[in-house]
């Protein structure tokens, strides 16, 4: 009787390893994939071109998307680097992906309008609070609970501490 679930663990292990892009936790695995298209139910709504130089071609050779779920529900942060065109759509290969933070009230995730150590860096994401005190009058918001920046060489994602990052208020009051 205690083979049954271990044989339904296994099979279903053996279906996410075939499938490629489903897992247990039903977010998709989409690292080393190229996008889009996306898998069956999921797009994404956001993104950002993540510069590696100045040159034409190094303008938008890396991105940060969010991969949203059917109900545009944000479940990933993906990071990835240009591949081609297809027509007029761009096509990345997915080199690192971080689930998207829980947030509190008031709080927003900003992706690309942050500066680290007093530097504009598009490659850097954080929670932000628009609720905090006087938040509304400031053109810059520290990050709360979480940051992360896009590593352009590597393509993967490094956790940041957030008291080094600071992000423009987008609905300030100017």
């Amino acid at each position: 009787m205690t083979r049954r679930p271990v044989a339904r663990w296994l099979l279903a292990a053996a279906l996410c390893a075939v499938v490629g892009h489903a897992c247990a936790d039903g977010h998709p695995r989409l690292v080393g994939r190229i996008v889009p298209p996306y898998p069956d139910g999921f797009r994404s709504n956001t993104g950002s071109c993540v510069g590696i130089g100045s040159g034409i071609d190094e303008l938008c050779a890396r991105s940060i998307a969010t991969l949203d779920d059917a109900e545009d529900r944000t479940i990933q942060l993906l990071a990835a680097q240009f591949v081609d065109r297809v027509g007029d759509e761009p096509r990345w290969r997915v080199t690192d992906s971080v689930p998207y933070p829980a947030l509190r009230r008031d709080e927003l995730v900003a992706i690309a309008t942050c500066q680290r150590n007093g530097v504009d860096d598009t490659g850097v994401v954080a929670i932000i609070d628009t609720g905090a005190d006087g938040a509304s009058e400031l053109d810059m918001l520290p990050a709360v609970r979480w940051a992360v920046r896009l590593d352009r060489r590597t393509g993967r994602f490094l956790r940041v501490p957030p008291s080094s990052v600071r992000c423009y208020n987008e609905g300030s009051s100017e």
